[in-house]
């Protein structure tokens, strides 16, 4: 079965290859800031949700949401929000990362940050099962 630091380094390695490291924007696991915050970044985090999907047949594996924050700068519109968005989707959905299998992610603007009204917010989330 796989440990939580199993899960999260599935994901990390994600965001640490240099295929990502080409989409120029500084990504940080949850319950890290960085001194200066960027005016552009992402912060990612994952919940399990208890047993997994009945039918791969094995309930002795986690299965979960992983969730991405994409944060831009506010007043200028979705567009980089979005192509964000499109850049975690084509690295993540539907996708296997070492025992971990994806699913296809939604999209949800969440607005104004409301710590940091100079920042606009949007959660990309796709649920995962992880062997």
């Amino acid at each position: 079965m796989a440990t939580y630091s199993e899960i999260l380094s599935s994901f990390d390695s994600v965001f640490a290859s240099s295929e990502w490291a080409s989409q120029l924007v500084p990504t940080f696991p949850a319950n890290f800031y960085p001194n200066n915050l960027p005016d552009e970044f992402i912060k990612y985090e994952f919940i399990t949700e208890g047993e997994g999907e009945e039918e791969y047949g094995d309930v002795n594996y986690k299965a979960g949401l992983f969730i991405v924050q994409i944060y831009t700068q506010a007043n200028k519109g979705p567009k980089r929000v979005y192509e964000l968005a499109s850049a975690v989707e084509n690295q993540l959905s539907r996708n296997f990362l070492n025992s971990t299998q994806t699913y296809g992610g939604n999209l949800a603007i969440v607005g104004i940050d409301k710590d940091d009204i100079s920042l606009f917010r949007a959660d990309y989330s796709l649920k995962f099962n992880s062997f």
